[in-house]
């Protein structure tokens, strides 16, 4: 698994509400040939890196350094503290899941997220998660406030965890909310930002039985917690219909979301209106943006008739136009100067402004 795939694991945790902040940490051993390090940890505050790290250089990288002056020293500390525990666990465990599974030495992962979250209101919550290989395999439930584990022999372990389970209490989940706190306040001015989304609907042709592909584009949002629901004549189509994509990042550090649905000719036929309705924290109401598969007949006309008299009106224009300048030419009618050819063009300038407007007059008439 390569570290693109890592990252995006940040989209398996739920979607927070607009007013929820949280600081992630990623963490990564790896055993076996791989062009990474053997250990990489990435932290994550909202959508903005923070923290980097890795047993190569074996430096802490700060994408953004927040912290007062006079803390810098003991986060620091904490820091390299945790990474020293941290590595020593994940080591320990992968070799557990090694023997448990009986792997031998080769390619291999052990993951693990872990984090919180603090509401505006003030709630916090805490999770941690572990996978071997991709596949969950140690999880924090915050309801009860006690490990599970889906591998039974994990269970001779979990003793030592749960005993320490006032230590976790109290130290890290403190530190998270703590550090979480302190980077809100001195990086208000990145995370404050507020860009609100474009909307669009698209459809496509698909098939040769004349059904086509409705789509739901939002497109250039930030932050990016965005609620986005496609309606059927105003009723949410159900999840298992819809082709939902991943939130995925724009170059410009905007984010968009894709979502599509497969809709059938017969289904055309019946005139649904689809409506694509989107709430951002940087919009005061949603936006709607609809489209309806079968304009109802008045509309239709009305646009057919409006571009016949529009060609109408161009093409009295055109004739008059034409026809004052040849007549500007010519200072007398009957004057001898006046040749056959001119003549004609003359003639010829007068029957399209009559042509053009018989063909208004039968455009009303058909209305």
């Amino acid at each position: 698994m390569n570290l693109f795939s890592i990252l995006t694991l940040l989209h398996l945790l739920k979607v927070v509400c607009a007013g929820t902040h949280s600081l992630w940490y990623f963490i990564t051993f790896t055993s076996g040939p791989s062009p990474f390090p053997e250990l990489v940890i990435v932290g994550m505050l909202d959508d903005v890196p923070v923290h980097y790290y890795d047993s190569v250089d074996r430096v802490v990288i700060l994408r953004h350094n927040w912290h007062k002056e006079e803390d810098r020293e003991v986060y620091a500390h904490i820091k390299h503290a945790a990474i020293t525990r941290t590595t020593r666990c994940l080591k320990n465990r992968f070799q557990f899941m090694m023997e448990n599974f009986n792997h031998s030495v080769s390619l291999h992962t052990y993951q693990k997220i872990a984090g919180c979250e603090l509401d505006d209101d003030g709630t916090e919550r805490f999770q941690v998660k572990d996978s071997y290989n991709g596949v969950d395999v140690l999880f924090y439930d915050t309801q009860t406030n006690a490990w599970s584990s889906v591998v039974p022999g994990m269970w001779n372990n979990l003793w030592l965890i749960e005993a320490k389970k006032g230590i976790f209490d109290q130290i890290y989940k403190t530190t998270c909310i703590q550090i979480l706190k302190s980077y809100l306040h001195h990086g208000r001015g990145i995370l404050g930002q507020r860009v609100s989304p474009r909307i669009r609907v698209l459809r496509k042709q698909v098939g040769g039985a004349g059904g086509v592909k409705v789509t739901c584009l939002a497109t250039g949002f930030y932050p990016r917690h965005i609620e986005v629901t496609l309606k059927r004549d105003k009723q949410p189509v159900p999840e298992q219909e819809l082709i939902r994509g991943d939130i995925l990042p724009n170059g410009d550090g905007t984010y968009q979301l894709r979502m599509s649905l497969s809709v059938s000719a017969e289904e055309l036929r019946e005139g649904h209106r689809y409506t694509c309705s989107v709430r951002h924290v940087s919009m005061d109401n949603k936006l709607d943006i609809a489209w309806d598969s079968q304009p109802k007949p008045g509309v239709a006309l009305i646009s057919r008739a409006s571009v016949a008299a529009l060609i109408a009106i161009l093409l009295i224009i055109t004739a008059i136009f034409i026809l004052k300048k040849r007549k500007s030419k010519v200072p007398e009618c009957n004057s001898p100067g006046i040749n056959e050819e001119e003549m004609e063009k003359i003639h010829a300038a007068e029957g399209a402004e009559k042509d053009a407007e018989e063909c208004v007059q039968l455009e009303r008439q058909e209305e």
